[in-house]
């Protein structure tokens, strides 16, 4: 019986030719593994050598030999190496990476410039308040003068400080517009590319080819794109792949959604928002929502305009509107060296634009112009004009005694008290504000808006409590009551019911009871203060020099709480009722008012009901005429036209340092973010390289190895031609 096996030379040398091109190629694809080892984005290539189908016996014919007979080596496939559940998490860590790196360095460049040590707005306003300082202990000695210019100088520099600040923050927003479009070209650019390597990939997988180096160059320009936006991928079963952020497609097959140029378009509630969208798709109106972009390099511009430089520029000029209102409350109360009433210290540097950061200078240049006196009477010493001393003969008064039948008063008051309805009013700003007054003490909780005139003491106290503008003190020396026009003890209830009127250095108090014939029936009368009932308290009775109230009154305003922004206004509804919804219009030139922002409403002496303070919970704008509106739930029942100011909170420096604050929370969240992030990636990409990437010593062996069988097999080929010419020629077999 016969037997089947492959016989002769020639099936050798066949078998053998195959191996050198299955080796020729591994040594190929393994050389070109070597010279892309510095390639970005080369994977590494493995040749699958595989043997060939072996040589069976014939189906006539069956062999007695076991087994069957090899036909040598081919190569099955180039694979490609490559993990794609490493290249999401890359891709993932990556955008985090852009997107805090990014914000790292445009806030740390906010920081420096607001935070500056020798130019920044808290050295300026530390600055402002060391000079108010110095000009109150300056008083009325000859560096007076000298005190007054450098409070001018540093209301110059806190102006200045205020600006610079603006600046940059408006600076680092326009860079972030511009970085953003020079982003949204570069994203473009990589968009184009994917999608025409979609394009070759799918054809090359069509006919059967392993599309490899197609596949890494994608590979790399989604990893590039993953550090300007969020991607996620999908391979689809004809190779190509579907890239998307959050869900919207950016490819799909050959075709690439370019992204428009960042815009930046003004919302309903009238904030100016940064927002991407696709070019082919434009947004219906400046309020429409962005394309989602997660993270990366793209996604840190818009938040950082949206959310952080566009706050900070806020906050910035709610600082400046406070304190330019609350500084000039205190200037226009007053009179400069001349006795000329005084002016606003900081102005507008466009008048026809409200104050802000960007907005503010010091209007007053000349020293002697600057406000230093508020209208006191103890300057007046004419007994006919002024204030003279309450006590009878040479007596003391006691403050804590009784005024009723008290012999230590010139003019005592008569047994009984006085008349009920006895009544104060006090007109400051134009505003006359009335109060009821007795000779009952005050009870364990005083009744805000009283007056209790039993005692000098109880007077002063509760006198003061009104926060009228004007306030009480008893000189013992002088054995007086001193009315002053005090501009820090100004009620949210008196600023709220000013509204328009200018702010005024005079005052006028009357007393209901007040008759010359019989000055005890009335406190004025009481207290000497007769000659001042119903007569203007001015520069040119009450103006002393050395007074130096206004300085006085600016220490007191920096350690006190003041509302961000400045806002005194009505809310022009009819009564309200509790729980009520409400929204009101705000006046022209106050548009930073913000959601989350705390209002008091309704403002009372003592702050009983119904005042409180409520939440801004919605801000709308007028498309025609810019007027912002506030909506706000009350839980108070109101009367028509209740008054509404910011909540009085924070001190200045207490606000500012909330501001400097949060721009190195914000700092330091972007620097931490970056290393942890760097790190991720880092550390997930040098486990990604060490499974696809490509190493050089490994390489090196494969080759080696692939060029010893190369040798090897031609070797052989060598032997069994020898070996054919011997039988061919010496054997005579071709004779």
């Amino acid at each position: 019986m016969s037997s089947f096996f492959p016989q002769g030379t020639f099936f050798g040398l066949d078998l053998m030719s195959t191996s050198l091109q299955s080796f020729s190629v591994a040594e190929n694809v393994t050389g070109d593994n070597i010279s892309n080892v510095d390639t970005p984005g080369a994977t590494q290539q493995d040749v699958d050598l595989s043997e060939a189908p072996p040589v069976v016996g014939s189906p006539f014919t069956s062999t007695h030999v076991p087994g069957t007979a090899g036909d040598g080596v081919i190569v099955a496939q180039i694979q490609r190496v490559n993990v794609q559940a490493y290249d999401d998490l890359f891709r993932g860590a990556s955008s985090s990476q852009n997107y805090y790196s990014t914000e790292q360095q445009i806030l740390t460049s906010v920081q420096s410039q607001l935070g500056d040590p020798t130019a920044g707005v808290s050295t300026a306003f530390n600055n402002f308040q060391t000079a108010v300082t110095q000009l109150v202990n300056a008083g009325a000695t000859g560096s007076a003068l000298s005190a007054a210019s450098g409070v001018i100088s540093s209301a110059q520099s806190l102006a200045q400080a205020l600006g610079n600040s603006s600046s940059a923050v408006s600076n680092a927003e326009n860079q972030t517009v511009s970085q953003g479009a020079t982003i949204v070209q570069t994203v473009n650019g990589l968009l184009d590319q994917i999608a025409a390597l979609n394009g070759q990939i799918r054809a090359s997988t069509a006919v059967g080819d392993n599309p490899n180096t197609f596949e890494d160059q994608r590979d790399y320009d989604i990893d590039q794109l993953s550090q300007y936006i969020s991607t996620q991928t999908s391979v689809q079963p004809d190779g190509s792949v579907l890239v998307m952020v959050n869900g919207q497609a950016l490819v799909n097959d050959t075709v690439a959604y370019h992204l428009a140029a960042p815009v930046v378009g003004t919302s309903s509630d009238g904030s100016q928002s940064f927002n991407v969208y696709f070019a082919t798709n434009p947004p219906q109106s400046p309020a429409s929502a962005s394309i989602p972009l997660g993270s990366g390099q793209l996604a840190a511009l818009q938040d950082l305009y949206n959310n952080k430089l566009s706050n900070y520029g806020t906050q910035l000029d709610q600082f400046a509107s406070s304190l330019a209102n609350e500084v000039n409350r205190v200037t226009q109360s007053g009179y400069d060296s001349n006795g000329q009433a005084g002016t606003a210290l900081f102005q507008p540097i466009d008048a026809q634009l409200p104050i802000s950061a960007g907005n503010i200078k010091a209007g007053i240049t000349n020293a002697a112009q600057l406000p230093i006196v508020l209208a006191n009477t103890e300057a007046n010493s004419s007994t006919t004009t002024g204030i003279v001393p309450m006590n009878s003969a040479n007596n003391t008064i006691d403050t804590s005694q009784s005024l009723i039948g008290n012999g230590a008063l010139a003019n005592p008051v008569p047994a009984g008290g006085f008349v009920a309805g006895a009544q104060l009013t006090i007109s400051v700003d134009g505003i006359n504000q009335t109060f009821n007054y007795s000779s009952n003490p005050p009870p364990p909780t005083p009744v805000p808006g009283v007056i209790y005139a039993d005692n000098v003491g109880d007077f002063v106290s509760s006198f003061n409590a009104l926060q009228s503008g004007v306030t009480a003190s008893y000189d013992s020396s002088s054995q007086e009551i001193v009315f002053a026009r005090d501009p820090s003890n100004e009620g949210l209830s008196l600023r709220g019911a000013q509204q328009g009127n200018a702010q005024t250095a005079a005052f006028t108090i009357t007393d209901s009871l007040y008759n010359a014939l019989t000055p005890g029936t009335s406190i004025l009368g009481a207290l000497g203060a007769g000659n001042i009932n119903n007569a203007t308290q001015n520069a040119s009775n009450d103006y002393g020099e050395d007074d130096n109230g206004v300085a006085n009154s600016l220490t007191s305003l920096f350690q006190s709480n003041v509302g961000f922004p400045a806002l005194e206004t009505v809310s022009g509804l009819g009564a309200t009722a509790a729980g009520a919804t409400l929204t009101v219009a705000l006046p022209s030139g106050v548009n930073d008012i913000q959601v989350g922002q705390q209002l008091t409403i309704d403002a009372q002496l003592g702050g009983g009901s119904p005042q409180e303070n409520v939440t801004v919970s919605a801000i709308s704008i007028n498309p025609t005429t810019g007027q912002e509106s506030v909506t706000f739930t009350a839980q108070n029942a109101h009367p028509a036209n209740f008054t509404i100011t910011s909540a009085q909170a924070q001190t200045f420096q207490q606000y500012y340092g909330q501001l400097v604050t949060q721009v190195g929370l914000d700092t330091q969240t972007a620097s931490t973010g970056t290393t942890t992030q760097t790190n991720l990636a880092t550390s997930i990409d040098q486990e990604r390289q060490s499974i696809a990437g490509i190493n050089l010593d490994e390489q090196t062996q494969d080759l080696i190895k692939y060029q010893t069988a190369y040798q090897a097999a031609a070797k052989t080929i060598s032997t069994l031609s020898q070996l054919l010419d011997t039988v061919v020629n010496g054997l005579g077999v071709g004779s």
